[in-house]
């Protein structure tokens, strides 16, 4: 089974766990997660709209898209729809998605205002719920395949990083010469913005919807964070990893299709607690000192799957 059929049925899992028979999707995201589409990247902030609905008793799946291009052969031409900015058009298409009209429960990735008017007009009898917390714990552990997608990102985001510590000149030239390294790899497009400071380098990549990333300082510490990775380890607790955190700045966060829970630092992160299988970006800063580096978290030794290319 392909990675992106994979994922819809894990996320379909979850939330027919959680009675939700019908969900709508706004977050670019969660519809990369549910489809495998590869949709036009932007930069800007959007208001949320229903880009993606999934019918979750028969995996049925309505996509904005004006062409097919990325487009999976499993969700058919005549489920595509165009850019609108009509509400009456919105609300006709709703309507139209075969499922909807009868659901029970409809959940919902993000919220407006508006959007929670069209929804109980489009699904009268049907009570509205938020699904993020849903989706995002169903993403979580990363399936084998996500590990292979995240690492091949990683080696994407340590070529524009290897590129920026090598070249001899000023800092915008040697950011300009990783986004060309990055995008001779195989991925122009950042998680981030790459930050070139001095010695201090760090890249990130999405590749194939992915997240990858690098920090490093010239010569800098190799042990900076050394400790904090060997401790993420399943079981581990907020409270572990700051006991083993450098003293200055450090943050540890999910990693998958960006960035994603658990969230942990000096100030956050209370409750959580690891488990195998979660991918991590694990980063500190002492000083000139930094170092970041992304982690799988397995039943034994912690796997760093960012590795320098040079």
């Amino acid at each position: 089974m392909s990675l992106h059929l994979q994922r819809r049925t894990r996320a379909i899992d979850a939330l027919a766990a959680a009675g939700i028979d019908f969900l709508v999707c706004g977050r670019q995201d969660h519809i990369n997660y549910i489809t495998g589409a590869h949709q036009l990247w932007t930069a800007g902030a959007r208001p949320f709209g229903p880009v993606c609905t999934l019918n979750t008793a028969t995996s049925e799946i309505f996509l904005l898209s004006t062409w097919d291009e990325g487009v999976p052969d499993d969700i058919d031409l005549d489920h595509l729809h165009g850019i609108t900015w009509s509400g009456a058009i919105i609300y006709q298409r709703l309507v139209a998605t075969p499922g909807i009209a009868e659901a029970n429960r409809v959940g919902i990735d993000a919220w407006s205002p508006g959007m929670a008017g069209l929804l109980s007009a489009v699904a009268p009898n049907a009570e509205i719920v938020p699904a993020d917390d849903i989706l995002a714990q169903a993403r979580r552990t990363k399936l084998p395949s996500e590990v292979d997608a995240i690492q091949a990102s990683c080696a994407v985001a340590a070529a524009g990083a290897a590129a920026a510590l090598a070249h001899p000149g000023s800092d915008a030239q040697r950011l300009a010469a990783g986004v060309e390294a990055m995008a001779l790899a195989g991925s122009s497009t950042p998680a981030a913005e790459p930050r070139v400071e001095g010695p201090i380098v760090d890249f990130s990549s999405i590749r194939s919807h992915y997240e990858g990333g690098l920090g490093r300082t010239a010569n800098g510490d190799p042990e900076l964070t050394a400790g904090l990775i060997a401790a993420c380890v399943p079981g581990a607790t907020a409270e572990d990893l700051r006991r083993a955190a450098p003293d200055g700045e450090w943050l540890v966060r999910g990693c998958g299709m960006g960035y994603e829970p658990p969230v942990i630092n000096t100030r956050y992160g209370k409750g959580e607690v690891l488990e195998a299988d979660i991918v991590l970006s694990v980063g500190a800063s002492i000083g000139a000192d930094h170092r970041r580096d992304i982690v799988l978290v397995t039943e034994t030794t912690p796997e760093i799957l960012s590795l320098e290319t040079a």
